[in-house]
């Protein structure tokens, strides 16, 4: 039987022990579960020296396959160029099924993006996002976008 290296990365991880965690999810890194384990892994430096731009890499794998913290994570590091170049399109693109999913953090960094007229999207589009949030938490990432961009007016 191989060697599950998603399960043995995790038990490793969860022990605290993250130089053997990462050495275990290294080896089959196209698994989305070991590719958003190794971003999660590169965004912290736990084990490894941080790095966003493997991070984000490893998160768009995960987020490719339909891991939804993963387009959280990929979503919101191309709206913030974090180890990647800025790029609104693609944050757009990852953050619109985590939309989808009923992911507030998903919901909140996409209506700034749309607030801002960019991948596509309009002021009406952002307020009715951050209405969605805004109806079933007291977010206050949500009320700051509302508030900064005037989505009351929109």
């Amino acid at each position: 039987m191989a060697l599950d290296f998603y399960n043995a990365g995790m038990n490793a991880y969860e022990a605290g022990k993250h130089k053997e965690a990462y050495e275990y999810l290294i080896q089959d890194d196209t698994n989305p579960k070991c590719a958003f384990a190794l971003g999660v892994i590169y965004y912290n430096g736990e084990g490894v020296e941080r790095d966003f731009k493997k991070s984000t890499h490893y998160y768009s794998i995960a987020a490719e396959a339909g891991i939804v913290p993963a387009q959280v994570s990929a979503g919101f590091a191309y709206a913030n160029a974090m180890g990647v170049p800025e790029d609104f399109e693609k944050a757009a693109y990852f953050l619109k099924p985590a939309c989808e999913a009923g992911e507030a953090s998903a919901k909140v960094t996409l209506a700034e993006i749309y607030a801002m007229g960019k991948a596509g999207g309009t002021r009406k589009e952002a307020a009715k996002l951050i209405r969605e949030v805004l109806s079933f938490t007291n977010s206050e990432e949500a009320m700051d976008v509302y508030n900064k961009y005037e989505l009351n007016m929109a």
